[in-house]
């Protein structure tokens, strides 16, 4: 049982890498949406194939939509909403609060849906010892992202508000919501569709079409793709990757929330995603800007590290 809660960091380092890389695929889409649009159209053809692998049907029986209930679904469609919602966050609010605002939003329903078994999920109750291990996620979380800085730098920084910034901070919040929702109900759709590889795919072929539908909204620019496309090259193929892993990410959250929870696999794998980003900063992975770490992060991690072992261990 101790080894399943490893795997979370796992997908955590998966989706901190997904994001640097998805981020060197935009220098040559030149559209967050058209960028997130081909990592969900790469991600989907890897499923379509583990599919067939796994000698699954792509089809999904009529009895699985009158025998099961609606909210099996939400998933295919809360994390399309969520993704682009986070690359609205980035260019309105700034990394910090883009960060942080869906974070919180995924801690505190994912407690919910834990406290009280929503969406089929396993039951766990909260204690005050686990309560007091969520303040140290959340103090260790808050140092990682950098909100304890210096008071100087934050109001050189960001002290200009934007037009309906409070709007946009719940907005962000609540993409952290849906996506504790997606992590819950993906988890019940496969066991639904006694396949976890199924009901990444019911996501990525719902995402991709959403995300397609907004790049031809905001008019993205896909013939200059097409143009920088052929510039990949042998050495830049990896821009290209993103979706293979967020495809990857997709299954094991499905295939684990239904054995361990969804508060579990949202805490954990922030752990690890915020670690790594830690690392992708320090040392400039998958040519990223080079960001030495604190010593704030470092604590921060160690203080996070703590809460998690606190909340699922003590």
């Amino acid at each position: 049982m101790f080894l399943l809660f490893l795997i979370p960091i796992l997908i955590g380092i998966g989706v901190s890498s997904q994001t640097a890389i998805n981020a060197q695929l935009r220098s040559y889409t030149k559209s967050p949406y058209l960028a997130s649009a081909i990592s969900f159209f790469i991600g989907m053809l890897l499923l379509i194939a583990l599919t067939f692998i796994t000698k699954h049907t792509i089809a999904i029986p009529a009895s699985v939509f009158s025998n099961n209930p609606w909210w099996i679904w939400l998933g295919s469609i809360t994390g399309a909403f969520s993704l682009t919602v986070n690359i609205l966050l980035f260019a309105k609010l700034g990394s910090k609060l883009a960060a942080v605002l869906p974070i919180s939003g995924q801690i505190m329903m994912g407690i919910v849906i834990d406290q009280f078994g929503l969406f089929s999920s396993p039951i766990t109750k909260l204690t005050l010892v686990k309560i007091i291990g969520l303040v140290f996620v959340i103090l260790g979380l808050l140092s990682i992202v950098g909100i304890f800085e210096s008071s100087k730098k934050v109001s050189n920084s960001s002290t200009k508000r934007v037009p309906h910034q409070f709007i946009w901070e719940l907005l962000g919040i609540f993409s952290g919501v849906l996506f504790a929702i997606q992590t819950a109900t993906n988890g019940r759709l496969g066991v639904v569709l006694h396949s976890p590889i199924h009901a990444a795919l019911v996501t990525f072929t719902v995402g991709t079409i959403v995300l397609i539908i907004i790049s031809f909204i905001t008019k993205a620019p896909v013939l200059k793709f097409n143009n920088n496309g052929n510039k990949l090259g042998k050495k830049d193929w990896w821009v290209l990757i993103g979706g293979i892993l967020g495809g990857i990410n997709i299954i094991l959250i499905a295939w684990l929330a239904p054995q361990i929870g969804t508060g579990a696999v949202v805490v954990i794998s922030l752990f690890g995603q915020l670690g790594f980003s830690i690392l992708v900063d320090q040392f400039a992975f998958f040519r990223s800007s080079k960001i030495p770490v604190t010593r704030l992060q470092i604590i921060g991690a160690a203080v996070m590290l703590v809460g998690i072992v606190i909340v699922y261990f003590v």
